[in-house]
C-alpha cells in the first residue's frame, strides 16, 4: 500500500494552503488486479453504512475500470481511495497509459440504439456499465503514478455518501 497527500488549495484567509483530502493508493498485480481491487474497496467501505446493492455496484465498476486498465494499458496499476475527513470520496483506478481523451469520450458519449444485439459487440459496454452505474458521476484525468511517478490515466469515479444519521 502507498499513501499520499493531496493538497486542495485553501488559503482561508491564513496565506498558505492546508491538506484537505488524503489519499491512499494500492499497486494491483497485473495477474489478478481486478479481484485485489474489489477486495480493498469492498474491505474499505465496509466499514461506512452503504446498502449492500451499491456495494455490489461499486465492485462491478472497479473491476470494469481496471479490466480495461490491465486490457487496454501499460502497468503498473494503482487504486487510490480520496479521504475527506476520514470518508472515502472518491476512487481512481490508475495506468501508465495515454487514454485519458478516448476514455472519457466512451464515458460520456450518448447510448447507442444498435440495429441488432451484434452491434453491442463493439467496445466500451464496460464504460457504459460505469457510466450507468455512478449516475454518470465519472471522468478521467492526466496524473502520476504514486509507486513510480510515471505520467499515467486515473479513471475516477464519486462514490456514494452514507445516508446521514438523525
Amino acid at each position: 500500500m502507498l499513501t499520499e497527500h493531496v493538497p486542495v488549495p485553501d488559503f482561508g484567509g491564513h496565506g498558505r494552503p492546508h491538506t484537505r483530502f488524503r489519499m491512499t493508493a494500492w499497486c494491483l498485480p497485473p495477474g489478478s488486479a481486478a479481484r485485489r481491487a474489489r477486495e480493498v474497496l469492498r474491505g474499505r467501505l465496509t466499514k461506512i453504512p452503504l446498502a449492500a446493492d451499491v456495494l455490489d455496484d461499486l465492485e462491478i465498476v472497479v473491476s470494469e475500470l481496471v479490466t480495461n486498465a490491465t486490457r487496454y494499458a501499460p502497468g503498473p496499476y494503482e487504486l487510490r481511495l480520496l479521504h475527506d475527513h476520514g470518508l472515502p470520496v472518491k476512487a481512481e483506478v490508475v495506468d501508465a497509459g495515454a487514454g485519458t481523451t478516448l476514455i472519457e469520450h466512451l464515458l460520456h458519449r450518448p447510448p447507442p440504439i444498435p440495429a441488432c444485439l451484434d452491434d453491442l459487440e463493439l467496445g466500451g459496454r464496460g464504460l457504459r456499465i460505469v457510466t450507468e452505474l455512478t449516475h454518470g458521476r465519472c471522468g478521467t484525468q492526466w496524473t502520476r503514478l504514486c509507486g513510480t511517478g510515471q505520467l499515467g490515466t486515473a479513471v475516477w469515479f464519486d462514490l456514494p455518501t452514507p445516508p446521514q444519521q438523525p
